[in-house]
């Protein structure tokens, strides 16, 4: 009896050590960092992985305390909805949004970390030669009509225009920019059923550069470095970067990293890097450094 107990026991032993390294080889950190969201960030934040991973190799070159294993950093899109709820999943270890976070989301995230990395200005443009590239300035009221369908030709926005129809283009609904439109303008008019969405900022430029008949929205960033678009004022006040600094331009955005829980060391040695070297890619992509922002 004392034979089959201590037998039992030991099976029971050795099952709890399989068991247990078993969830330790699961958690062992295998050298790879997944970021995803915004695709605003998307450029910028893949370049300051490119040459994070050229600059160091390997994660114990950036800390000893870290295993010698390459640096693999992984960064994707899907729009700031997608960033957000993958980092309360934990699919990312590194959310990005374009957007503030709502208070079901916070409250979804429990215990996080923000990390502000830029800010930009959400603008209005269109093709310069499309009709409405004669005007300077829009107005909420106008993008209303133009983005619930109520104005179908342009010259339903003001007559001598022309009749030429609308192609009214817009972020899918995943889109951080898409939410910042209908929250500060739309509010409780709907967008119009016949808008052509696009999945991507990167999508969103190469459809209204093509396009004469189309408007969009888009980060100012990228439009206003498009020699093909008209980018218009928003209720009389450019879309520029020292406008968004300022708050004058209504409709800023910021840039922004989010992480549920205690950043990985790994995490937090990839954030310090756009914090601190990863400055200058964002300067060169356009934004804002973050030091001007204070």
């Amino acid at each position: 009896m004392k034979g089959i107990l201590k037998q039992s026991l030991w099976v029971l032993c050795s099952f709890g050590i399989i068991a247990a390294t078993a969830v330790a080889q699961e958690k062992e950190f295998d050298g790879t960092l997944r970021i995803g969201g915004s695709t605003t960030l998307l450029p910028v934040i893949a370049d300051c992985a490119s040459q994070f991973m050229e600059k160091y190799d390997t994660w114990n070159k950036i800390d000893p305390s870290l295993p010698n294993k390459k640096i693999l950093v992984f960064v994707t899109g899907g729009g700031s909805g997608f960033g957000i709820n993958a980092a309360i999943n934990h699919t990312v270890e590194i959310g990005m949004s374009s957007r503030d976070l709502k208070a079901e989301e916070k409250t979804k995230l429990g215990d996080y970390r923000e990390f502000l990395v830029s800010k930009d200005c959400l603008a209005f443009a269109v093709n310069k030669k499309n009709p409405l590239a004669k005007l300077d300035n829009l107005t909420a009221q106008d993008i209303v009509k133009i983005y619930s369908g109520e104005a179908k030709n342009y010259s339903d926005v003001r007559k001598d225009l022309g009749a030429k129809p609308i192609l009214v283009q817009m972020r899918d609904m995943a889109g951080g920019s898409t939410e910042m439109i209908k929250t500060m303008i739309m509010k409780n008019a709907n967008f119009t059923p016949h808008a052509v969405q696009v999945p991507s900022q990167g999508a969103n430029l190469k459809k209204v550069e093509a396009n004469v008949s189309a408007i969009t929205y888009i980060s100012s960033v990228i439009a206003l470095q498009s020699d093909k678009l008209k980018v218009f004022k928003y209720e009389g006040t450019e879309p520029s970067n020292a406008n968004a600094v300022s708050g004058k331009y209504t409709l800023t955005r910021p840039l922004i990293l989010i992480v549920k829980g205690t950043p990985s060391k790994a995490a937090q040695l990839f954030i310090d890097f756009v914090l601190n070297d990863g400055q200058k890619i964002i300067v060169e992509h356009g934004y804002v450094p973050v030091k001007e922002m204070n």
